[in-house]
């Protein structure tokens, strides 16, 4: 069996379905933007949507791409979290909705502070992702040298890091990198976000410099282009590429492309049309495309079949609202 760990922040996903911009307006929000606010200010905001209709998930990037990793393996695999959370009830809805989902938690907790909590506000334009980090941002190296999670890297097939968990935690983050790294373990890492590319280039060129798997969307690649010294992204997936490391990137609904074995391999695939209708909500997209590439890498698949496994899974997300997995089981995974 197959095992991951990975690192993120754990946050749990609130999705509202609303009809109008009053609240976006309120908060000061953009249709398909993303902000971070205060304790005070979300929980100002859940005020505000309690009498709605709601949709409550396990979110943040990397736990978003293990539930979806479970699915499309239907448990044979063991997936493990490691992050932080809050001394409150949100923390522990947390585990109890990721145990459903075949995902273990190696969570440290803060007494002091709130879960991580994030809140998606769908319109018939798109989605305002608004989040508060809390304690999902508070890491020490302390924090790591004290739980079992060096036991359980020991152990991995493969490491998993989200760019988020680079903010404010950059002393943990790194030791965790460097650990992996004297064990020569596969690590995968997602660049997450343009602005995190833009905020903190060099900590992201750290991690990119010593990461096997880089995956990330056309604009995160382009933001940076100039702290990795290339011209355009089609130069710098290259130089990545010769360097021995697995690149793929991300489109839209147009394109994704890998590159890999130093060039050798140059996959492009052409991401499959699905009709407007049926997109409900977009939120986890890239988390899943992720999870459907790394299934196939983990049991072997050519890199064609793992773009294409990507392109399946995120396609079975976006058909529903917020990232929450299918209850009938994937037909493309044999």
């Amino acid at each position: 069996m197959k095992k991951i760990v990975a690192f993120g922040n754990p946050l749990l996903d609130t999705i509202v379905l609303i009809e109008d911009d009053v609240l976006l307006k309120k908060y000061n929000l953009k249709s398909d933007g993303q902000k971070e606010v205060s304790q005070d200010e979300m929980k100002s905001l859940m005020n505000d949507i309690d009498e709605y209709e709601k949709t409550v998930t396990a979110g943040g990037c990397a736990q978003n791409t293990l539930k979806v990793i479970q699915w499309l393996l239907q448990g044979q695999c063991s997936t493990t979290i490691f992050g932080a959370i809050g001394g409150d009830s949100q923390g522990e809805t947390l585990k109890q909705i990721l145990k459903s989902h075949g995902v273990k938690t190696n969570y440290v907790k803060h007494e002091r502070y709130y879960t991580g909590t994030t809140v998606s506000l769908v319109t018939k334009q798109g989605r305002s992702l608004v989040a508060c980090l809390s304690a999902a941002e508070i890491i020490s190296l302390n924090d790591v040298l004290n739980t079992d999670i060096i036991v359980e890297i020991r152990n991995a097939d493969l490491i998993y890091i989200e760019g988020f968990f680079l903010t404010k935690r950059f002393e943990a983050a790194k030791y965790i990198l460097n650990y992996c790294n004297e064990l020569e373990k596969k690590i995968a890492f997602n660049l997450s976000g343009e602005y995190l590319c833009n905020e903190c280039p060099e900590i992201v060129k750290y991690f990119i410099e010593r990461c096997e798997i880089i995956i990330g969307n056309r604009r995160e690649f382009s933001a940076i282009c100039s702290i990795m010294r290339e011209n355009d992204v089609e130069s710098l997936i290259s130089a990545l590429s010769q360097l021995g490391k697995t690149v793929v990137l991300t489109n839209g609904p147009s394109y994704v492309i890998c590159v890999t074995d130093r060039g050798k391999i140059n996959c492009k695939t052409t991401v499959p049309e699905v009709e407007k209708k049926e997109v409900v909500d977009t939120t986890g997209a890239g988390d899943s495309f992720a999870a459907g590439f790394l299934t196939g890498y983990l049991i072997g698949k050519s890199i064609e079949d793992c773009l294409n496994l990507g392109c399946y899974a995120a396609q079975k997300i976006i058909r529903r609202r917020g990232c929450v997995v299918p209850e009938h089981p994937p037909n493309f995974v044999t």
